[in-house]
Formats: C-alpha cells, sequence, structure tokens
C-alpha cells in the first residue's frame, strides 16, 4: 500500500514532497503508478480491497488520510467520505422525506424519496437516484469487483449483478411505498439501449429492462434518443456515447408525457481557452401531466 501511495505522492502531488499533498487526476495515477499497485490490484481478495480503498480515496483524501483510513479503517473503500452527489430541488413543497441506502461498492448509492405537493392537490412521489456503473476496461482492468454483491465475479460481471440488485432494490421500494400514488423516477440508471442510427451503444441494457418491466419511459412520441454521456462532450472521457440518465414512470400512462428534450447540452462554462457545457452528463426533461 504504502509503495503505490508513495508514487502517486511522487508523480501527482499537489503538493510535492508533503503527506498534506493530494492528488493531481486519476489520469495521472494511472499514467505513472500501474506498476506500483499490480500487487494489489491482481492479488487475492484482501489485496484488491486494499486496492480499492487507495483508489477510492485519491479523488479527495491527503497521502496521510489514505496511509492512516487504508491501514486501520475495516472495509474501507466508500469515495468522497460515504457521502453521494443527489438533490431533489422542487418549486412546490415536498413531504414525507427519506434516504435509503442501497448496497454498494467504491460509493455511497442512495434513494432519495419525497412527495411532491402539486398545485392541484395531487401528491406526486418523486425518486432521485444513481445506480453503480459497470466497469469494463481492457486491456486491463483497473476497476476490479472487489464488493459482497458480485455473485462471485470480480471482473464486469460483478459490476453488473451489483446493478441489478440496486434496481431489484429500486422496484421494491417504489412499489412498497407509493403503492397507489404516481410516482417519477429519476437518475443516472448507468444503463441504456442502443440505438444504431443515433450512435448511441448499450450499457447495463438487463437493468433497464428489469426497470422497464415495472415502470414506463416518461418520453414523448416524438422525442428521438439522444445520448446523455457523450464523446462529443469535452467534459465526459468517453470514446463512445450511451443514454443512461432516465425518467420513469409509475401510476401514470403514456398519455401524460407532453413532451420531452434534452436540456443543459450547451457550452456555458469557461474553462481556460475552452467553453464547456455544466456536466459530463447532459439533463433530460419531460413535461407530465399529473391529473
Amino acid at each position: 500500500m504504502n509503495a503505490a501511495v508513495d508514487c502517486v505522492q511522487e508523480n501527482c502531488s499537489t503538493i510535492p514532497g508533503s503527506e498534506d499533498g493530494q492528488t493531481t487526476s486519476a489520469a495521472c495515477a494511472s499514467s505513472f503508478c500501474v506498476g506500483a499497485v499490480a500487487a494489489l490490484l491482481f492479488g487475492d481478495p484482501d489485496q484488491q480491497r486494499c486496492y480499492a480503498c487507495i483508489v477510492t480515496q485519491l479523488p479527495t483524501s491527503t497521502f496521510a488520510e489514505i496511509r492512516d483510513s487504508c491501514a486501520n479503517v475495516v472495509n474501507q473503500d466508500l469515495a468522497f467520505g460515504g457521502q453521494n452527489g443527489l438533490m431533489i430541488l422542487s418549486a412546490h413543497p415536498l413531504q414525507n422525506v427519506d434516504e435509503w441506502v442501497l448496497p454498494g461498492t467504491w460509493n455511497r448509492r442512495t434513494i432519495l424519496s419525497a412527495t411532491v405537493e402539486l398545485p392541484n392537490g395531487t401528491g406526486l412521489d418523486a425518486y432521485c437516484n444513481h445506480l453503480t456503473p459497470i466497469f469494463d476496461e481492457s486491456p486491463i482492468n483497473t476497476f476490479p469487483y472487489t464488493g459482497h454483491y458480485g455473485e462471485g465475479m470480480t471482473d464486469a460481471g460483478g459490476w453488473q449483478a451489483e446493478q441489478e440488485l440496486q434496481a431489484e432494490k429500486l422496484i421494491d421500494y417504489v412499489e412498497r411505498t407509493s403503492q397507489s400514488q404516481p410516482a417519477v423516477i429519476m437518475g443516472d440508471l448507468n444503463s441504456g439501449f442502443a440505438y444504431p442510427e443515433e450512435d448511441i451503444v448499450a450499457e447495463g441494457e438487463e437493468t433497464l429492462s428489469l426497470l422497464e418491466s415495472v415502470f414506463l419511459a416518461a418520453y414523448a412520441e416524438d422525442f428521438t434518443p439522444e445520448c446523455t454521456f457523450c464523446s462529443t462532450n469535452p467534459v465526459a472521457d468517453s470514446d463512445s456515447s450511451v443514454w443512461i440518465d432516465h425518467i420513469l414512470l409509475y401510476n401514470l400512462t403514456a398519455e401524460n408525457v407532453v413532451s420531452t428534450e434534452r436540456v443543459f447540452d450547451q457550452a456555458v462554462v469557461p474553462v481556460g481557452d475552452m467553453t464547456v457545457p455544466l456536466s459530463d452528463h447532459y439533463g433530460l426533461s419531460s413535461v407530465i401531466v399529473v391529473p
């Protein structure tokens, strides 16, 4: 572990020579230190979990903090101190606000839920979530599955099994919580179908098929599929384009969907000598009538 941290500190530190420095970028660490982490990356399950700890702590922890937490905190593999990036923002009052933690590896995966009090007096349940991605790199997978929900697999199949488990949990949670009340389920599902005519490739198709066996895709009939994580987005580090951010409905019908469009895909943020979009993901918006 210390040899791996030493390599990153020597080559990719924000404060060269100091234990208080942090990693300048994951790309730098990957470029210089694959050899230094090889013993952990290709080791036994305990060594791979040690590797997972280092990888997940690199973005936000100092080198001193990494050495301490990875050596002393049992099963430490949660990035960003266990925080998640989910929020529900509403122009209308929210009731029954809740957060439910899902099984997850390397990042805290949760479902945020709330009942939106609409002006017509109807309650609409809203669910915000972000499912586990499926890491499938080649020729070397620097993101082996090290969690407890991969059905014994340590490659992309492990991440896929965890993602499908989360989808099953999401379905159960919505059915149990909303029952007969209308609901909208939103978020980065890290899964989507292929649309070759739009140069969109598939990712985690089994997961989206599972979700759509219970929920209805909330897209207007005239909406042409568009990628939300796109190779043309300069903020996204991807060679292919996928549609993995979705809006789904429960106890509502296709007739309730008025319109759909991709949003936040304009370059508006100045970065150096270029202007980029707000995020590596584009947004998706649907107008839905709730009777």
